[in-house]
């Protein structure tokens, strides 16, 4: 099972309905790959939610991280348009809503006064539909957190999202936006739901550049008023947009019997007045510090000074190379770190750098000449120094002069590597300078007709003589689950001419092969989907197997197990109820402990009534997600009585029963 990030579900109204958002907002969402995730308000039979059209390449590049917040100081769509996060919370074109920030009286501020979900592009849209029902479009860029407002915990991910309620029930509705198009099922309420988010990895930001949004909207400046200097638009007020890469720059709703379109939109984004700051490298020399970065063109860094140790110092560059350098005159103590800002962001960007020291060895000659490989180092921090594979090179007769030594070898390694002593090293890529070409290989034998058996009565004992014959039996884990795979092995047993595995107790698994040195087996699943009644049979009983291994003349051994853990998924039953006549919705989890892979098949849970006087009575299956999270739902559900209690049955052999609420 994928563990559930905290990410913030961005159901950010249109900003012309400004009104603090409900605590319902801030929500699990899964994400721990590029996938589509798609969330339907019409159950799982509903197939027809999903993203029909995509749009990619509509982001470039993203900028280097602003160490004041953890997030890229900007990002450029196929335009060369530049957006950077909108952080002034007395700026309403930021678009903030009331609650956003924790103290909205005092400026932002990381992490103490930052909001949980900021956007570098924020566009929505919404249709009203007949009879009071409506259709709302999000598009964003969103900067979030995978649980709390904490360092390391950043993801930038590209949302497209659309909710419908009160459009015509258990239908197929097609949806147009400027970045594609997506069809919607809808329930028997008339409700649907489709986000797709790509993609939140916890400081992955070039995987935004994947998704759908892109390039940047803005407004269009055929129509009056024209966007604020500075800003894609004004969110607080709906407008006409261009950027859309099909040239649709509308939202509409097609299916059920309705067309509706409009053009109008708010929208959210803060050109970029940012370049970023990259550290790459600040290195102890001596007295000295010697610090690289890297940024746009034209910028001002500087190394930030540190009272006592060193005074602030500008950077260094070189014309249209995007290079600085900085040479830092060190008093006292080397610091750990040095801070690089690029004064020229507003606000400032910045970036920390670990100091490091040099390796203190340089390898000066990596030369093979087809029998000896001579290696050269000079090192500022003593001898001998090692030859990783080779052996070592002892201080020079000179000093000053390159320590140096020929080893003779027929296959040199592409990259000779030097260490010291104290563990620096250096690197550096063999040179050959000469040798001859290596021999051809011996031209392929003819293969001899086969002689049959060989019996060799010289040694060891005859045929019919007793020999020693030890079984050996091993399993590549202890523990293994239901539907998974076990590898045994045998090979080790001593004496055996022919294997033959058995299984002892447990439940019944399927061998590869039970005559084999090293077979396979595989644990049967639990709970089936075609099960009409609940099993009785324990579930995580020990597989204990066995093995005997017979020699050339029959005799066979002492027979070797092999003890295996079955171990089972925990299941949960929750937020489960019945409305006689109604509705039946019955919901929980399947974990499996330790796991953190997606599980293939799913598991599926079965599900049978507990209610007294109708125990045992199957209502259904379900299966779970790859957050683990299962649900079963039925509309109008059973009529004749009503359901209390249920026992639910995993096919990965966990079993849990759960009340369900009557209302």
């Amino acid at each position: 099972m994928v563990s559930t990030p905290h990410f913030l579900s961005a159901q950010r109204p249109a900003p012309r309905h400004l009104a603090p958002r409900p605590a319902s907002r801030r929500r699990g969402i899964a994400a721990a790959t590029a996938l589509l995730l798609a969330a339907t308000g019409a159950g799982t039979s509903l197939a027809a939610t999903e993203v029909t059209q995509t749009n990619s390449g509509g982001l470039t590049a993203v900028g280097p991280v602003n160490t004041e917040y953890g997030f890229p100081s900007w990002y450029e769509d196929s335009n060369k348009t530049r957006l950077e996060l909108c952080l002034n919370g007395e700026n309403p074109l930021c678009g903030f809503l009331p609650g956003d920030i924790p103290d909205e009286t005092a400026p932002i501020s990381f992490p103490d006064n930052f909001p949980d979900e900021a956007f570098y592009m924020l566009a929505g849209s919404e249709l009203d539909l007949p009879g009071g029902g409506r259709a709302v479009l999000v598009l964003g860029l969103e900067a979030a957190f995978a649980n709390t407002v904490t360092q390391g915990d950043q993801v930038v991910f590209g949302r497209q999202r659309v909710v419908v309620k009160g459009a015509p029930a258990n239908t197929t509705l097609t949806f147009q936006h400027p970045y594609g198009t997506m069809t919607i099922d809808t329930d028997d309420a008339g409700d649907g739901k489709l986000v797709e988010d790509i993609s939140p990895a916890i400081g992955n930001f070039t995987t935004a550049l994947k998704s759908n949004i892109g390039p940047f909207l803005k407004w269009d400046p055929a129509t009056a008023p024209a966007a604020p200097d500075g800003y894609l638009g004004d969110p607080a007020q709906d407008h006409t947009v261009t950027g859309s890469p099909f040239n649709y720059n509308k939202f509409s709703l097609t299916g059920g019997g309705l067309a509706l379109e409009t053009d109008q939109f708010s929208l959210m984004g803060k050109i970029s007045t940012n370049q970023g700051v990259n550290g790459d490298s600040a290195v102890l020399n001596g007295t000295m510090i010697d610090v690289f970065a890297s940024s746009g063109n034209g910028a001002q860094l500087q190394v930030d000074g540190q009272d006592g140790t060193f005074d602030t110092t500008p950077m260094l560059s070189d014309p249209d190379t995007g290079r600085y350098y900085a040479r830092i005159q060190l008093t006292g103590t080397a610091p750990t770190t040095v801070k690089v800002t690029n004064i020229g962001d507003k606000p400032s960007s910045s970036s920390q750098i670990t100091v490091t020291k040099p390796s203190g060895v340089m390898i000066t000659k990596a030369l093979y000449d087809g029998a000896n490989l001579t290696v050269g180092a000079v090192s500022t921090v003593g001898y001998p120094l090692t030859v990783t594979g080779l052996g070592t090179l002892e201080a020079p007769a000179t000093d000053g002069a390159p320590a140096e030594k020929s080893f003779t070898v027929q296959a040199p390694p592409a990259t000779v590597t030097v260490k010291t002593a104290e563990g620096g090293t250096a690197s550096l890529p063999v040179t050959i300078s000469g040798g001859a070409a290596s021999p051809a290989g011996l031209d392929p034998l003819s293969p001899a007709p086969d002689p049959g058996p060989i019996v060799d009565t010289g040694s060891g004992p005859a045929p019919g003589e007793p020999q020693e014959t030890t079984a050996v039996a091993t399993a590549a884990t202890t523990t293994v689950t239901r539907g998974g795979t076990v590898q045994l092995d045998g090979s080790t047993s001593t004496g055996a001419a022919s294997y033959q595995w058995t299984q002892v107790s447990g439940p019944t698994v399927t061998f590869s092969s039970d005559t084999a040195a090293k077979p396979t087996i595989t644990v049967p699943y639990y709970a089936k989907s075609t099960d009409t009644a609940p099993l009785t049979a324990p579930a995580n009983d020990p597989i204990k197997l066995q093995l005997i291994v017979t020699d050339a003349n029959g005799i066979g051994s002492a027979p070797a197990t092999v003890d295996l853990t079955v171990q089972t998924d925990t299941v949960t039953v929750a937020g489960s109820r019945h409305r006689l006549g109604t509705e039946l919705r019955i919901t929980g989890t399947s974990t499996l402990a330790g796991n953190t892979a997606v599980l293939i098949p799913a598991t599926t849970v079965v599900i049978y009534d507990n209610t007294p006087g109708y125990q045992g009575t199957r209502i259904g299956t379900a299966q779970a997600d790859t957050l683990g999270n299962w649900s079963y739902r039925a509309k109008p559900g059973l009529r004749d009585h009503q359901i209390t209690s249920v026992l639910v049955q995993s096919s990965r052999g966990g079993t849990a029963t759960g009340a369900v609420a009557t209302r």
